[in-house]
């Protein structure tokens, strides 16, 4: 509360200040007059009074910077700190358009109708003796203005804001730029600050303490009541943590059921998917060797039994491939490396397929060959469940794509059959997870698997009318323990 209250007391401060130096137009030429006034004293002294010392007698005076006197050549002949005598004159400021001759006058640090253009303002003159005459001044010299400007009275007011403790204008190093008489008391209360621009140049930073009078009574008249209270709180929190403990091990034993429920849950749904797709194989087998056998009975010549003959080692295929992938799950995966040629692996996983399911076709890109460790007999397997799934899930076209990659190499599998659903999506790897209804959800979850014994990655995603398959697979698997 007391956060929001300062930063908006600050905002309308800073604003106010704004316009009330922006106003007063007439600021930069009573600046001006006045340095003109220091440097005419200055020009007009005799030689005599002309010494380090008493120029730096008129730089405190006047709440000065430096005053320096220059020679034809730019060196300084006087100054008000000794120490600077010898030295060249600052390229800062434009001043050489004087020593130059260029000018006979130049004012710096200030632009049309602000006095605060930078945070150093002043004078160079040329004498009658052909020096160069510089005073340099600061934002708190022409603060010394503010009572023409309206600042200090401004400052006065916010100052008598409720609930205001202190506010001042101090630099970066934390010295106030107002006079002695506009001091603030000492901060006492919730702090804040803010810088103060004008133009984008920075003129100082605002410092508030803010005390919320009605937060003070509460703290005064509320202490004995919060410390009676003490003794209840203690007893209800030893209440309460008993209760959180018996809620905490309610929660543990009923997440226990349901994380047992839902593996028994997919268990069953896992055993009866094998069941029935292990079913329809056998199904196909006990078909097929009848007609094999009428065919052998009745003499049929090797062309007409050749068929059946395929199609009995295909639904094997498929069976073994359905074991294959049901014991994956309670098996280690260790892949044995080797190096292989990518590209004819791919070639002859796809040709392979297209022979055993007529009617698919697979496009392969993979016209950059590059060997790459992997187990061979896993990425067949890994490619054959990815072209499975597409062919079943109605897919016509199948692509294959692999790239070389600055850390291995990537491989898509991408089908436009249809989308993946949102339900199946969110749990894609989870075995038991499927849509079709003879599915078993075991082989992405074994795609994953195989993956990852290889320390690669598998992701999926649906998008542009296709489901797509990315897998990575590292340079040299063995950068990790398997």
């Amino acid at each position: 509360m007391l956060a929001e209250k300062a930063d908006i007391f600050l905002a309308s401060l800073a604003s106010s200040t704004d316009q009330t130096l922006q106003a007063s137009h007439y600021l930069e030429e009573r600046i001006v007059a006045t340095l003109k006034s220091i440097a005419d004293k200055i020009a007009s002294a005799s030689p005599e009074l002309l010494t380090n010392e008493w120029l730096e007698q008129l730089r405190q005076q006047n709440d000065l910077k430096a005053i320096s006197i220059y020679d034809e050549q730019g060196l300084v002949k006087i100054a008000h700190d000794s120490s600077l005598v010898g030295t060249s004159m600052p390229v800062a400021y434009d001043c050489h358009d004087v020593l130059d001759g260029r000018k006979s006058e130049h004012i710096f640090g200030f632009s049309e109708g602000v006095f605060c253009e930078s945070d150093a303002f002043g004078i160079a003159m040329r004498l009658n003796n052909s020096d160069v005459l510089r005073l340099l001044t600061g934002v708190d010299f022409v603060l010394g203005f503010e009572k023409n400007v309206g600042l200090t009275s401004l400052i006065e007011r916010f100052r008598k804001h409720p609930g205001v403790v202190r506010l001042d204008l101090v630099d970066n190093s934390g010295k106030s730029l107002l006079r002695e008489s506009a001091a603030s008391a000492p901060e006492n209360g919730f702090a804040a600050s803010r810088t103060f621009l004008l133009h984008d140049v920075p003129l100082g930073r605002f410092e508030v303490s803010l005390r919320d009078e009605a937060l003070s009574d509460l703290r005064s008249t509320g202490f004995l009541a919060i410390f009676a209270s003490c003794f209840f709180a203690l007893f209800g929190l030893r209440l309460a943590d008993n209760w959180l403990q018996r809620r905490e091990e309610r929660l543990e034993e009923m997440r226990q059921n349901a994380e047992t429920q839902r593996r028994i849950d997919g268990l069953g749904c896992v055993v009866a998917a094998v069941a029935h797709e292990v079913r329809n194989p056998l199904n196909t087998l006990a078909l097929a060797l009848n007609a094999l056998r009428t065919d052998l009975t009745e003499g049929r010549p090797s062309s007409e039994i050749e068929p059946r003959l395929d199609l009995l080692e295909q639904t094997v295929m498929q069976a073994n491939q359905m074991v294959k992938n049901l014991l994956q799950t309670s098996r280690p995966i260790i892949p044995q490396l080797s190096d292989i040629s990518l590209a004819d692996s791919l070639a002859a996983i796809a040709e392979t397929f297209q022979n055993t399911f007529a009617g698919s076709k697979i496009a392969l890109n993979a016209a950059r060959p590059a060997n790459f460790l992997a187990d061979r007999d896993l990425l067949q397997r890994l490619l054959w469940n990815l072209l499975l799934n597409a062919q079943q899930a109605g897919a016509d076209e199948i692509m294959i794509y692999a790239r070389p990659d600055d850390k291995g190499t990537i491989i898509e599998v991408s089908n436009n059959g249809p989308a993946i659903p949102a339900e199946v999506m969110a749990n894609i790897f989870v075995p038991g997870n499927t849509s079709r209804p003879e599915g078993s959800g075991m082989g992405l979850y074994n795609c994953q698997r195989i993956c990852a014994a290889h320390n690669g990655t598998i992701h999926v995603s649906n998008g542009n009318g296709k489901t797509t398959f990315v897998m990575f697979f590292p340079a040299d698997p063995r950068g990790k323990a398997l």
